[in-house]
């Protein structure tokens, strides 16, 4: 399995592409409408088509990714839902505005670092005064310690927080979602820097918008109730639990 998600975690118009690719075409099949993504690109370098789904969706894009060419076609997905088929779910965690607008895409693997385009001057959400995109970034990258169902789920035993906390709501194997919701609650009550991140990932996007984007995203809808209600029950600050029992109570049914 590959997921991140969510947390949910976390604008920008197209510039000069890698100096190193300056001669290759743009990927021209990138297109966002209605909320939708849309790629249809042959032998297209990777970093390229990311660049173009960030200037597409208007968000920021940061980190590194594998240095390679991809030839894929899909129409009108969620966005989380295109980039885990470029990349893997679990090698980005995306970031939201208050009104569910995507705001960051951050690339969560080794590669090659993709030259980000400069940002738009878009109205920016009020921020609670936790942890800033970049910082929420690097706390989620923290290595723990993993194992059973969880460990098949990301292919090793260890993996980065914002992983484990993608497989806690968007991963299809119970057991798995809740080895992941374990160990995540264990991180934030061990580490609050963790748990800060993670809620500066959610505190700002209103709750109903929070919990459509949620519930569109997950692969069982299921995790996303059983993640919130772990949440509302067990997180260690009383921030967390009260943003999850407010998204909780206006998830789709």
């Amino acid at each position: 399995m590959r997921s991140l998600g969510i947390a949910l975690w976390l604008g920008c118009l197209v510039a000069a592409a890698r100096a190193d690719a300056a001669a290759t075409p743009a990927p021209a099949g990138v297109r966002w409408e209605d909320g939708r993504l849309s790629v249809r690109v042959v032998d297209a370098p990777l970093d390229r088509v990311l660049v173009e789904i960030a200037a597409a969706t208007r968000a920021a894009l940061r980190g590194e990714v594998e240095a390679r060419s991809v030839t894929i076609d899909f129409t009108a997905l969620p966005v989380a839902d295109g980039l885990a088929r470029l990349l893997g779910a679990e090698s980005f965690m995306l970031t939201y505005a208050a009104d569910g607008s995507l705001r960051t895409i951050d690339l969560l693997t080794r590669g090659v670092p993709v030259t980000p385009a400069p940002s738009v001057g878009t109205t920016s959400s009020p921020r609670p005064p936790l942890a800033d995109e970049e910082e929420q970034a690097v706390v989620l990258q923290r290595p723990v310690a993993v194992a059973g169902p969880l460990a098949a789920a990301v292919g090793g035993d260890a993996a980065p927080i914002g992983l484990v906390l993608h497989v806690a709501v968007g991963e299809r194997d119970p057991a798995a979602r809740a080895a992941a919701r374990d160990v995540a609650l264990a991180a934030f009550a061990r580490d609050p820097e963790v748990e800060a991140a993670y809620l500066s990932t959610l505190a700002p996007v209103d709750d109903v918008v929070l919990a459509r984007i949620l519930h569109g995203a997950a692969a069982d809808p299921r995790g996303v109730e059983e993640w919130l209600a772990a949440l509302a029950g067990h997180a260690p600050s009383a921030a967390l639990r009260a943003k999850a029992a407010a998204v909780l109570a206006v998830l789709p049914r």
